[in-house]
């Protein structure tokens, strides 16, 4: 009778224990890439080929920090995945990353009988473009003008600020360019490993 006792006790304890862990060893810091490089065909590619150097991005729109905002959460991004190796100096870089916030639009779409906005869209575009540094080659990226887009309200449900709404807005393009960067950049040293 005790020995059943005790298995009972024992077996709710796993129970927990796997309750507990399941969850925090499928967490993202435990199955994430940062710190090992990417491979080609099972070899690692060398870190003078992961250094990269991010220009500031331009403005040609007239949102006037749109442009910082997209450019400090693309150097986040990057630094999060870790496939690149930042570098502050440009002329330690094997690639440069340059980018334009080309347009962006602020529309509001429905109005209240005072005639003013109860909700908006905002709708941005971002262009970018990699080189390698030491030839000033542009590597053809499948999508070279990333889009971003947003509906917020002032009033309505989940209230935000344009500038909250900038923000969010931002966040995401900055992830949408790291992988279009990220896959030019693998693909582009696949296809001259194989050459």
């Amino acid at each position: 009778m005790n020995f059943f006792r005790k298995a009972q006790e024992w077996g709710r304890f796993g129970i927990l224990i796997v309750f507990f862990l399941f969850p925090i060893l499928q967490c993202s810091y435990f199955t994430r890439e940062p710190g090992r490089p990417p491979k080609i065909e099972g070899v690692p590619i060398p870190d003078s080929q992961r250094t990269v150097y991010i220009q500031n991005l331009r403005n040609a729109s007239y949102a006037p920090a749109l442009h910082t905002k997209i450019g400090q959460y693309l150097k986040a991004e990057i630094d999060r995945r870790g496939r690149f190796i930042q570098t502050r100096d440009k002329f330690k870089a094997a690639y440069r990353i340059y980018g334009e916030v080309i347009h962006y639009q602020l529309v509001g779409d429905l109005m209240d009988t005072g005639d003013q906005h109860l909700t908006s869209e905002m709708f941005s575009v971002c262009k970018m473009e990699l080189q390698r540094a030491d030839t000033g080659e542009k590597i053809a990226l499948e999508r070279d003008e990333v889009p971003g887009r947003v509906f917020f309200s002032r009033q309505l449900g989940y209230r935000e600020s344009e500038s909250q709404a900038q923000d969010r807005m931002a966040r995401v393009m900055a992830v949408k360019m790291a992988e279009e960067l990220e896959r030019a950049w693998y693909f582009s040293i696949a296809k001259n490993i194989e050459e």
